[in-house]
């Protein structure tokens, strides 16, 4: 998304939003995100010389999961893995063109292990936080790039399950 242009502007919300302290309005005005901005990052009990988003080509990532039955009349379940970027505009979030697919869990029921799905994506987002080369569009440079998984939601049997937990009742 920042090689391209038109997509590089866009990304550049997250860094020109301007936070009213006395009103929450989007995901950058929440204490969490502002905690964040002020803490190092830590890796393996590592601190890393670079706190969190102090770049303003740092991405902020959403991650969300919902079981569903992919048939009418069938008990079969699915459950995909999804990104947001939240470097988007708020109306932009959403959108089918900017979700990120990682990928869809199958059924026939719930699966007993959902960490063994998410390690690779884990393995993943911590390189990410480490950082990666990528080229910037709008300055025509290569840069270490680092994106931030700033939100886990989902359902109640979502969270649950990305949790580890065993029920809603417990």
């Amino acid at each position: 998304m920042l090689a391209s242009t038109s997509y590089a502007t866009k990304m550049q919300y997250r860094s020109k939003h301007e936070a009213d302290p006395t009103k929450l309005t989007d995901i950058f005005d929440s204490t969490h995100y502002r905690s964040l901005r002020e803490t190092l990052i830590t890796i393996d009990a590592e601190e890393l010389p670079t706190w969190f988003f102090s770049n303003p080509r740092d991405i902020a990532l959403g991650l969300s999961s919902d079981g569903f039955g992919p048939f009418k009349h069938c008990t079969k379940t699915a459950w995909p893995i999804i990104l947001f970027n939240y470097n988007l505009p708020p109306e932009e979030w959403f959108l089918k063109r900017n979700i990120i697919s990682i990928g869809v869990v199958p059924g026939p029921k719930k699966p007993c292990d959902f960490d063994s799905f998410l390690w690779p994506l884990v393995q993943e987002l911590l390189q990410l936080e480490i950082g990666v080369s990528a080229f910037d569009a709008i300055t025509k440079a290569v840069f270490l790039l680092h994106a931030y998984l700033i939100i886990v939601f989902g359902d109640i049997p979502a969270i649950l399950m990305i949790m580890c937990m065993k029920g809603h009742n417990c």
